[in-house]
């Protein structure tokens, strides 16, 4: 505390805030999400002048998903391991919300695409709007909170 005013002081925030859990957090996640957009880019390089056939064709088509199943993996991991209990709610509040988005997303332009002719659109885009929502998502669940 500051003997001035019996403040606690500034606030700590970013990287200097986190956890010991989120730290190992961020050591994981960040070399996944680099491997996914190597293997995304291999992938993409391969199919667009080498196309793979047979089983060969699956096995490349499936590679840039496992990098985000990882990431799935080391997220639940987090939820696990932080011992705070404010900063582990806040994150299943953040990715519930981006849940509900998804599904929200997903369904309406489901139904888009089956009854009014809306263009299809790759699955795969479905992992990065989940991103973007949660990204979105939890600075204003924190915010609620302040």
């Amino acid at each position: 505390m500051s003997p001035a005013n019996g403040s606690a002081g500034p606030r700590r925030r970013g990287p200097a805030a986190w956890s010991p859990a989120m730290k190992r957090h961020q050591r994981r996640v960040w070399p996944a999400l680099g491997v996914y957009a190597a293997v995304l880019a291999g992938t993409l390089w391969l199919f667009g002048t080498h196309p793979p056939t047979g089983l060969l064709r699956y096995a490349a088509a499936v590679a840039p998903a496992l990098p985000l199943l990882g990431v799935l993996w080391i997220n639940a991991r987090y939820l696990v391991e932080e011992t705070d209990e404010f900063h582990r709610r806040m994150l299943m509040i953040s990715m519930l919300c981006a849940l509900a988005v998804i599904l929200a997303v997903t369904t309406v332009y489901g139904f888009l695409e089956v009854l009014a002719g809306a263009p299809m659109v790759p699955l795969y885009h479905v992992a990065t709007l989940y991103v973007v929502a949660q990204g979105i998502s939890t600075p204003l669940v924190y915010w609620r909170y302040q």
